[in-house]
């Protein structure tokens, strides 16, 4: 298990109760650990493991998307029923230390997906577009060939094995975007990870909803200061051009 998803589990386990552990970290916690999460009525979170043991939180999806003491307590009697805790987390390959590990923020859509790369000081930024039926500039969630059949939205495989090639890249990564089914991207890469690059989930510390206006280069950096961590040990993260921030 990297060190992102043990932070947060250590917090899960903490006396006091630790407050500020959001949904989306307890979501890619236990999506590294193999299970299915997904989004049920009344702001729930339904958490099944692949032996069969399932579970459900209130989890605000809100502006304010932290658990409350009683999710945080179920979380932990769930994670103790599954034998995991942060002494016998699940074993994986440890990743590199805090700000010298690679970093990988995705800004994810079905148009364009924006990359940042974070590696110690500096962040590098690169745009992946689709080749494939997603870049026909089809409305692919609203096709009435496709309501009248009852059938699947169509997904850009080619786009999706880029996407996967790309967080195959990094050790850890943060998903961002906006939507919901097929129209949120980050659900379909996650559902495109589970079918063929399972070894790939553990990499993500965390899905993000954020505003389908646009996220400036600051909120982008303060959402990824909260979920790798403050870097206290090197210099503010830098984006050419822009001015440093604190």
């Amino acid at each position: 298990m990297n060190r992102h998803h043990l932070r947060n589990l250590e917090a899960l386990y903490a006396h006091p109760l630790r407050h500020g552990v959001r949904r989306s970290q307890v979501e890619a916690l236990f999506r590294a650990l193999g299970a299915e999460v997904s989004s049920l009525e009344d702001q729930r979170l339904r958490i099944r493991m692949p032996a069969g043991q399932e579970t459900w939180i209130h989890a605000n999806c809100g502006r304010h998307p932290d658990l409350d003491s009683e999710a945080m307590l179920r979380v932990r009697q769930f994670l103790q029923e599954i034998g995991v805790n942060p002494d016998h987390p699940e074993a994986a390959p440890d990743s590199p230390r805090g700000d010298q590990s690679r970093r990988l923020v995705m800004v994810l859509d079905h148009h364009h997906t924006d990359v940042f790369r974070l590696e110690c000081d500096t962040v590098e930024h690169a745009v992946l577009h689709p080749h494939g039926v997603w870049g026909s500039g089809e409305n692919l969630t609203h096709r009435h060939d496709r309501d009248v059949a009852g059938q699947r939205a169509p997904r850009d495989a080619d786009y999706l094995a880029r996407l996967s090639a790309a967080l195959a890249d990094a050790d850890a990564v943060l998903l961002l975007g906006h939507g919901k089914g097929e129209s949120d991207l980050r659900q379909v890469l996650l559902d495109h990870l589970s079918n063929h690059r399972r070894d790939l989930l553990a990499k993500v510390v965390g899905v993000v909803t954020v505003d389908d206006g646009g996220l400036s280069d600051e909120g982008l950096l303060a959402i990824a200061r909260e979920h790798f961590g403050n870097l206290p040990h090197r210099r503010p993260l830098r984006i050419p051009g822009q001015e440093v921030l604190h």
